[in-house]
């Protein structure tokens, strides 16, 4: 066997120390990588009898199926909860006046009670001197199948948010 010269001993003498330097600085890298997924591990298998990693899933599992239908459930009450609120009064109008030229003070009022499709009631009160009246009419659409005065379709129209200038009478 030849003799190996100074240089090429100092070489592979070179060579063996990286390649054992780069050797130890790959099993610290592995090594902490182990640790991490060591503590993962534990935290995902925390308080499961004998590291059951399937009694973990199976749990998960059924966790996400009660939240699904705890999700539905809350769903079809939010759908029965809109349907409720849908149909009621959500809007009024109110306008006082004097009905008779005789009579002052304003006594006299019609008043709209509407959901949000504008369906509803109009309530209206006319007093004089010496007796009261009240009607009562249903309202469609913010329309009514009975003849409106006035004053119930400025009620009407204040409740669905646009006042009829034109509907309101002046009152003096």
């Amino acid at each position: 066997m030849p003799a190996l010269s100074v240089e090429w001993l100092t070489v592979l003498v070179y060579a063996s120390l990286t390649a054992c330097a780069l050797l130890l600085l790959a099993v610290l890298a592995l090594g902490l990588r182990l640790a991490r997924l060591r503590r993962t591990y534990a935290q995902v298998l925390d308080n499961v009898p004998h590291g059951d990693l399937l009694a973990v899933v199976s749990r998960h599992v059924q966790s996400v199926k009660e939240l699904q239908r705890t999700a539905e459930l809350i769903g079809r009450e939010a759908a029965q909860l809109r349907q409720r609120v849908s149909s009621a009064v959500r809007t009024v109008g109110f306008a006082r006046y004097d009905a008779f030229p005789d009579v002052g003070g304003q006594l006299s009022f019609s008043t709209a009670l509407l959901d949000e499709a504008g369906d509803g009631v109009v309530l209206t009160t006319i007093n004089g001197r010496t007796d009261s009246r009240s009607y009562a009419k249903a309202i469609r659409g913010g329309a009514s199948s009975y003849q409106l005065s006035d004053d119930e379709r400025a009620a009407i129209a204040m409740a669905m948010g646009r006042p009829d200038q034109q509907a309101l009478r002046s009152h003096a």
